[in-house]
């Protein structure tokens, strides 16, 4: 005679135990069985009824509960948001309307204009090259004089280095040859870094945030820290009011599917980012680019007002302007294919010097594409046909240096072969100089750079020990507020928006659920049973039917996939503003943890929509706070692993790369398939298998597989060592593991943004 185990039934007189019924529970003994009451759920096996949670209605005889009340819940938690958001709107209107008063007061006081600049910049280069290690020569013997109060059209063809001339005169690049002068003192302008505006080509900013937001923020960050807070505000109603922006101050920037201001406007705000700053020198690459040629206008207009009436050293990078637009620029450096200079000065004098040399502009065509053509090499001196580029580079250098623009005559060209090398020696040299020297070089130059900049950040972090003699800006703890706050506006100012993405959370925890809604654990029978089982049925019958491991992994995969997708939004799709806030000195560490800190109130959200979606169809046995705990926890490192993906691959690879390391990690990095007994035993998983150690999928699977069975009173879970190497005590040790992992994706995110793209931090 065999004693009948919990979990079965085994009445009077019973040749072999039947498993306890579904919508019933069985006696300790298994002699008798007893109808579910209301109010609880009986699963197959039962012994104890199980209580239903308030989410959920269990009439007599329930063996699952009906849990759709969660989405009383899930109604309850929008209405809450919604009243958040109306809140912080009627907020924004009563802060948009003191704006608005601040401006009508700035009207009646004065006229739009801005301050002189508190510092003048007269910026003197001389010989400026650039020798590339392939030996490439890009720039050569660039030399003239930036003065204040003035503003500097760089025009060339393609390939003629005016970007380049910007980087070699900001120091963002380094020069091979030449020197630079700051008010007549040998020092590189990268020393004044803070006092220097740079435009980019594209308006980089941050598309979700409004005029006011973004012209604040840039304010608040890069205004000397002494001056007061309601000072750097006036200057950004100031500057707002100077470019004409005052209709649009409430209103985003918006980009190709949510319409916002105009490209125009857009392109003034691009400019007042760098205007409420202060600088004493503004560099733009192509600020006309894009726009009509109305607006063209208007733009190279206000760039002249600027350096007049603020005394402002601007240079912009320019293509192609109209006539009325280019004769808004005082001076002109046009270069020519190589970096080497065809004119630098006055730029209403520029057409006398090419016609001393032979160059007749027509009447009707635009000065500055006769001109371009000069630099091309398309048209010819009237009276030299033989006359190419390079001798206007050098007829150039002889007019620098005598008053006179006159053509050297050609002479016989000699060519030296006694030093001719080998075609063996050549591919030697080949070899090094095209490819090893520039590895070297490369690797060189980036160690020295990532290790200057960290000690500089160690010095600055700790701002009374070492104050930045330029200009002191807010250190890295106003910097989080201020960067926190932005990231704020950011994520929640579109209520639409945000939920709809928590309705995404909501539909893949559904998901999940219904996929595992008939997956449960059922207990082996009795091995005495097993003994008079068929041979081919033993395996069956020595198991039991455990299907929970495969319930935590599809919770693992679709956690992974949700959040590596939530987690892209923050970094992938803003690193270019990212790139423009660092060159003007921001610091990445306030920058990266302002962005994960305003991520948490979406991030606790999503898991909870999450984990109420996920325990609608599955029958659950450990209680909704341990779900929600693992999920919350996985969440964290999927998230993290987002914020890795998205600053190391583009925008256009993400979503490829986000699917790659979802299955990898959720699925094959799990333990589930192939098991941890496989990988800790195979010799083919010897130098692998730490990638199951560092998967958190593979702690969250563990981690929901104890929480569930610890419940379950099954003889073999008492009584035997659990399956797949699991153990009851290693349950705190799940969690701590999978926090630990999400930290370690943070940290190699961080990483990932600092130490790639450095030349666009610069």
């Amino acid at each position: 005679m065999v004693k009948c185990p919990p979990g079965f039934f085994c009445p009077e007189n019973s040749a072999q135990p039947v498993y306890c019924c579904a919508g019933y529970y069985c006696s300790i003994d298994a002699k008798s069985m007893t109808l579910c009451p209301e109010g609880y759920v009986c699963s197959i096996g039962t012994v104890y009824p199980t209580s239903c949670n308030n989410l959920a209605f269990c009439p007599e005889g329930s063996s699952k509960a009906n849990k759709f009340l969660v989405f009383v819940l899930v109604i309850l938690i929008a209405i809450a948001i919604i009243v958040l958001f109306k809140i912080k709107k009627v907020r924004n209107q009563m802060k948009s309307a003191k704006y608005f008063r601040l401006l009508t007061e700035q009207r009646m006081r004065l006229e739009r204009t801005l301050d002189p600049v508190k510092k003048t910049f007269d910026i003197e280069f001389e010989n400026l090259g650039l020798i590339l290690p392939s030996g490439i020569e890009i720039m050569k013997g660039v030399s003239g004089k930036l003065t204040h109060g003035r503003t500097c059209a760089i025009m060339g063809p393609s390939g003629a280095g005016k970007t380049t001339f910007v980087t070699l005169l900001t120091g963002k690049v380094k020069r091979t040859s030449g020197k630079v002068k700051v008010n007549g003192v040998n020092e590189s302008l990268e020393k004044y870094r803070k006092l220097i505006g740079y435009v980019p080509q594209e308006d980089v900013m941050l598309r979700e945030l409004t005029v006011r937001d973004i012209l604040v923020h840039s304010a608040l960050m890069r205004l000397p820290n002494d001056m007061d807070r309601a000072i750097k505000k006036q200057k950004v109603i100031e500057v707002i009011e100077f470019l004409e922006l005052s209709h649009v101050m409430d209103s985003i920037i918006g980009n190709e599917e949510q319409r916002g201001i105009s490209g125009g406007q857009r392109k003034r705000v691009n400019i007042g980012m760098e205007l409420v700053a202060e600088p004493s020198v503004l560099f733009l690459d192509e600020p006309t680019s894009g726009l009509d040629s109305a607006t063209a206008l208007e733009v190279c207009n206000l760039l002249k007002k600027i350096a007049h009436n603020q005394g402002m050293t601007v240079v912009a990078v320019i293509h192609s302007p109209s006539p009325r637009a280019f004769n808004t620029f005082d001076d002109l450096l046009l270069l020519g294919k190589g970096g080497r200079i065809l004119y630098f000065g006055p730029r209403n004098k520029a057409l006398e010097y090419f016609e001393s040399l032979g160059y007749c502009c027509p009447y009707e065509e635009s000065p500055a594409d006769f001109m371009m053509e000069v630099a091309t090499g398309k048209v010819k001196p009237v009276d030299r046909k033989d006359i190419i580029v390079t001798d206007l580079f050098e007829a150039w250098e002889r007019y620098h240096e005598s008053g006179k623009a006159v053509f050297k005559p050609a002479h016989d060209i000699k060519i030296d072969i006694s030093n001719e090398e080998t075609p063996h020696q050549n591919y030697a040299k080949l070899l090094w100089v095209e490819i090893c020297l520039p590895y070297i070089q490369n690797i060189a130059e980036y160690l020295t750079d990532v290790t200057l900049e960290f000690f500089l950040f160690l010095r600055y972090t700790f701002y009374f020990y070492q104050r930045d003699p330029i200009r002191e800006t807010p250190n890295v703890f106003i910097a989080f507020l201020l960067l926190f706050k932005r990231a704020c506006l950011q994520l929640y100012r579109n209520r639409m928006q945000f939920l709809l993405d928590q309705l995404l959370h909501l539909v893949c925890g559904m998901l999940i659920s219904l996929a595992s809604s008939d997956m449960d654990y059922i207990g082996k029978p009795p091995k005495e049973i097993c003994e008079f089982t068929p041979f081919v049925l033993l395996p069956i019958c020595l198991k039991p039917k455990d299907l929970i491991q495969d319930v935590g992994t599809f919770m693992a995969v679709g956690v992974t996939f949700s959040g590596i997708s939530a987690g892209f939004s923050t970094f992938g799709y803003e690193k270019v503003v990212y790139w423009r806030d660092t060159s003007v000195g921001m610091c990445t560490i306030p920058y990266i943890m302002a962005k994960i800190v305003a991520d948490i109130p979406r991030l606790v959200i999503a898991s909870l929509m999450f984990s109420l979606a996920f325990i609608i169809f599955y029958s659950f046995k450990t209680t909704l706070i341990q779900i929600y705990m693992i999920i919350l926890l996985s969440y964290i490192a999927a998230w993290t692993m987002g914020y890795f993906i998205s600053a190391l691959v583009t925008k256009e690879k993400i979503s490829l790369a986000g699917a790659g390391f979802a299955l990898g990690w959720g699925m094959v990095f799990s333990g589930v398939t192939p098991s941890l007994e496989k990988v800790k035993s195979d010799d083919i998983f010897t130098y692998i298998k730490w990638l199951w150690d560092i998967s958190a999928p593979r702690w969250a699977v563990e981690a929901l597989y104890l929480k569930e069975l610890e419940p379950r009173i099954w003889h073999e879970i008492k009584t035997e060592p659990l399956s797949h190497t699991y153990h009851f005590s290693d349950y705190s040790q799940c969690l701590w593991n999978i926090l630990s992992i999400a930290l370690g994706w943070a940290i190699l995110a961080f990483l990932a943004m600092k130490l790639t793209h450095r030349d666009n931090q610069k």
